[in-house]
């Protein structure tokens, strides 16, 4: 059900034009971002630890072993607040996370491309009481 809901959500991001130029985050929202966030569909987990002024990220990825995070970081995309998220690991050479925060629903949905097989997923992640 829960990934019936958020077909429409993800769609409607694609269809809204493009701010012009990426910004970072209000300091605030940059904060919501903090915390461990797991994975409806998994036991996939990513630990946001610290958001730096500079929208760069200090995150771990978990499955359940910790997998190397090669880059992270947030921004501002077509209005929405945005995680990156590129693993460097055996199993993961590239994969990514595009993630949008609903503040509504202290949610991040959004995109898992599995580089290995070229694959994009729907993905939903909340955040871990």
């Amino acid at each position: 059900m829960k990934q019936l809901l958020l077909v429409p959500i993800l769609l409607l991001l694609l269809a809204i034009p493009a701010i012009a130029g990426e910004s970072l985050p209000d300091p605030a929202i940059q904060e919501k971002f903090i915390g461990r966030w797991v994975r409806s569909d998994g036991g996939y987990v990513i630990h946001v630890r610290e958001v730096k002024p500079d929208g760069s990220v200090v995150a771990g990825y978990f499955n359940p072993k910790e997998i190397n995070v090669s880059e992270a970081n947030v921004s501002v995309w077509k209005g929405f607040n945005q995680l990156y998220i590129k693993l460097e690991d055996k199993g993961y050479p590239g994969s990514t996370y595009k993630l949008y925060y609903y503040a509504e629903k202290d949610q991040l949905a959004g995109f898992y491309y599995q580089a290995v097989d070229k694959e994009t997923f729907e993905v939903l992640f909340t955040r871990k009481k």
